[in-house]
């Protein structure tokens, strides 16, 4: 349960990390089409939310936290694949996007992860 919420964690945290770059790289050297920009900002920053939203929920085992955290490592081995092939970024942002994608889904699928984020709710009297 740690290892999967750390690994999230690092996501989110280079998910942001990605986004204060960007902004600073459109901010010096602008975007080819200005809307191009801010869409590609936008979609870093609704990455951020989700990838963080999963971490603090996984965190706090939170039940509904695993669907988002699976979500999010598939989309991450789409643009790991995508960058592999040199459509996004390189081959290295690739293999580290691949390595992170597939360990935050063997660790999603653990049982510990998937007995802690099944329990039920408790019951207030």
């Amino acid at each position: 349960m740690t290892a999967l919420a750390v690994v999230l964690s690092v996501e989110a945290a280079l998910v942001l990390a990605a986004t204060a770059l960007t902004i600073v790289q459109f901010a010096a050297h602008g975007a080819e089409f200005e809307a191009d920009g801010f869409a590609y900002i936008a979609c870093l920053v609704i990455g951020f939310l989700w990838v963080g939203l999963a971490a603090t929920g996984v965190w706090l085992v939170k039940r509904w936290a695993r669907g988002l955290a699976i979500v999010w490592q598939l989309i991450q081995l789409v643009v790991g694949i995508g960058a592999m092939q040199g459509l996004l970024a390189g081959p290295l942002v690739g293999a580290v996007l691949l390595v992170f994608g597939l360990a935050g889904l063997v660790l999603a699928f653990t049982p510990g992860v998937t007995r802690a984020l099944r329990r039920e709710p408790a019951t207030r009297a």
